[in-house]
C-alpha cells in the first residue's frame, strides 16, 4: 500500500492510501505529532515500527515522473 501527503489541515495531514494490488484510494488522517517535521504535500510516507518517515527515495521518483509528464504536456507531445 503507498501513502502519499496530499494536504494539512490544522493539526492533522490528509494521507492518501493506494491498495496496490486493487486500485483503491483510502483516505487517512495523520496527526501533524506524528510526522517527521520537515514533511510535505507530495511525500511518500512508510510506517514502520509505529513510526511514519519519509521514502525519499520513492517521493523523488514520482516529482521526476510527474514534472516529465508536466514538461510533454507544456511541449504538445
Amino acid at each position: 500500500m503507498t501513502m502519499i501527503l496530499d494536504r494539512f489541515e490544522d493539526d492533522f495531514a490528509v494521507a492518501e492510501l493506494y491498495d496496490d494490488a486493487t486500485g483503491e484510494v483510502f483516505y487517512k488522517n495523520i496527526p501533524l505529532s506524528w510526522l517527521p517535521e520537515d514533511a510535505a504535500e507530495g511525500d511518500v510516507i512508510v510506517k514502520t515500527d509505529g513510526k511514519y518517515a519519509i521514502d525519499t527515495k520513492e517521493t523523488e521518483k514520482r516529482r521526476a515522473k510527474a514534472a516529465a509528464r508536466l514538461q510533454d504536456a507544456l511541449s504538445g507531445e
